[in-house]
């Protein structure tokens, strides 16, 4: 414990008032830790001046020349928190006209105080882990690995046990900032610090606005140290203003003093509203496509529990060495669909085995009506591939626009949705690799969170396209259990660009291709085994015929490349394990 002549002169420099043990404490061990970089996490309840500390540590510390940075982490939104911490790559989000440092970057050599540190997102959590790590990070939108040299002081008025219970709260983060824990007592448990505070705001504010000074009577005194002051030392102040300001008396009695501190405390709060998260749209058409993807995404979790039963009945199937077990199971694909039959066949039950039904042939009656023919040819080939209007284009041996206008002629529209929403194997992508070489006893359960689009110009399917193929993959080609947090693994990042440029050029001198591309950046953490963590940047591309409208082809397009980015996502975190 340091002398009392040291701790005076202290709270001489920053204002600080009072004598109670626990705030001297608090300053000793500040003072301790200053000479050092050891992070430094000051637990406290809102209004007891928690952000004293992490002066007293910077201004005692060799940074003491170097700059000194306070950010509310509470009071900057989700969407720009990274940028701010961490800079930002021109053209990253649509307002990132040019690059940014961010506090990480322009605070080198110096300090930063992180209050309000329990609100930070869970994918701000993990950047900042790896900061407190190895010094390194990645601007938003940036592939560059920065170093940064930052001693980090937060403050929380959390309870972060309770936090990390609940999912809200990264474990390890907690002990890399809890290195050193400093305690602010709260206003209730001073005495009489609270009498003196009350004087030097009252003196301030007769200094201030040249009133005459308030005092307090006696049963006043016993009044304010019973009281709790749930706002603390931000409370106390605000009510000797009031005081100051409001009252006819400047001797202020028990009697007048109950006129300004609530007698229940809870009924001047206000009540918090659940903010559920909002999108806008900028076509009701982007609306439509939201709700096909949401149905989409539904659809694929049926796959899943389908993907699930066929997973058991090949187990069981292993279990009793049936040979013939595996043929008399349905498999849950396309292929399987019930076989129409003919309207005299209708009022028999017959029951028909699989090979039976992939064996039977219809016959129909031959249409020799060109519409109808072309109609059946372009039906056939969007069924083929799934709807895929590429695919099916090139098959036919047409362009996509004009393949455009057939789906328009014919009113296939409606046809097309159905079968890319609906043939269940139409976004699977294809693996040798089946998740057979992780090892299960170690690794369980995966946490893959929304990747939001952070990119200047997004087609409004796009995220939740990729958010479903992602999990998809995943669920699909291993045994890993999709779960809302504390995964063994976890996936998090977000969608940073979707771009066109032209690609090649015709003899005329005009573009003859476009090139479309999507960037996503990934943070992938392994928690059995950090140094398995990465964070990276995926990106995929396709091109187009420049005389095709982008609108005509954006949808086959950005789910060929979603497939192949979440194709490079998976073998760069489970596949090659």
């Amino acid at each position: 414990m340091m002398n009392t002549t040291d701790l005076q002169r202290v709270k001489q420099r920053y204002n600080i008032v009072g004598n109670n043990d626990a705030l001297n404490r608090a300053l000793d061990v500040a003072l301790q830790v200053a000479p050092t970089d050891l992070s430094v996490l000051i637990v406290g309840e809102s209004g007891v001046g928690k952000e004293i500390i992490p002066r007293v540590i910077h201004d005692n510390s060799p940074r003491r020349r170097e700059k000194y940075f306070a950010i509310n982490c509470g009071s900057i939104p989700e969407g720009t928190i990274d940028s701010e911490l961490f800079g930002h790559e021109k053209g990253a989000f649509t307002s990132a006209i040019g690059e940014s440092e961010g506090y990480f970057g322009i605070a080198n050599k110096g300090t930063i105080f992180l209050d309000e540190v329990g609100e930070l997102p869970l994918a701000t959590q993990t950047r900042l882990l790896r900061v407190l790590e190895t010094g390194e990070y990645i601007r938003v939108g940036g592939t560059e690995i920065r170093k940064t040299d930052v001693r980090i002081v937060a403050a929380t008025n959390v309870n972060m046990r309770k936090a990390i219970s609940e999912g809200r709260f990264r474990e390890d983060l907690y002990y890399r900032l809890n290195t050193i824990p400093i305690q602010m007592p709260p206003l209730r448990d001073r005495g009489q610090d609270i009498i003196l505070l009350f004087r030097l705001f009252a003196m301030q504010m007769a200094e201030k606005y040249r009133l005459p000074k308030i005092t307090l009577t006696d049963d006043a005194k016993q009044l304010i140290l019973q009281y709790k002051w749930p706002g603390n030392v931000r409370q106390l102040k605000n009510i000797t203003e009031q005081m100051s300001v409001l009252s006819a008396n400047r001797e202020i009695d028990a009697e007048t003093l109950r006129q300004f501190i609530p007698e229940d405390p809870e009924s001047t709060q206000l009540s918090t509203i659940q903010k559920e998260g909002a999108h806008s749209y900028e076509s009701e058409r982007e609306l439509l496509y939201k709700i096909l993807y949401e149905l989409r995404g539904n659809v694929s979790d049926l796959r899943r529990e389908l993907n699930s039963v066929r997973k058991q009945m090949e187990e069981v199937r292993d279990l009793n060495g049936a040979a013939g077990f595996a043929a008399q199971i349905p498999v849950s694909t396309p292929d399987n669909l019930p076989v129409p039959v003919s309207k005299h066949e209708s009022t028999q039950q017959t029951t028909h085995t699989v090979e039976d039904a992939i064996a039977e042939e219809i016959s129909e009656p031959e249409s020799l009506n060109l519409s109808h023919l072309g109609r059946q040819m372009v039906e056939k080939a969007l069924e083929r591939n799934g709807g895929n209007r590429k695919k099916a284009a090139q098959e036919l041996g047409i362009s996509d626009r004009t393949l455009y206008r057939k789906i328009k002629q014919y009113g296939l529209v409606l046809v097309l949705c159905l079968i890319s929403l609906f043939t269940l194997n139409s976004c699977a992508v294809k693996y040798s690799f089946n998740g057979a070489s992780i090892d299960y006893n170690k690794t369980k359960t995966i946490q893959i969170d929304e990747f939001p689009n952070r990119a200047s110009y997004v087609w409004g399917p796009m995220g939740a396209m990729f958010n479903n193929q992602l999990k998809d993959q995943f669920a699909t080609h291993t045994k890993l259990q999709l779960v809302k947090r504390n995964g063994d693994l976890h996936l998090s990042g977000e969608i940073t660009q979707y771009q066109q440029r032209n690609k090649s050029v015709s003899s005329e001198g005009y573009s003859a291709q476009v090139e479309l591309s999507v960037t996503v950046n990934v943070r992938f953490t392994n928690n059995a085994n950090h140094a398995e963590d990465f964070e990276k940047q995926f990106t995929a591309a396709q091109a187009y015929d420049s005389k095709a409208s982008l609108n005509a082809v954006q949808q086959a397009l950005v789910e060929e490349i979603l497939k192949d980015i979440c194709d490079q996502i998976f073998n760069s975190t489970v596949a090659n394990w």
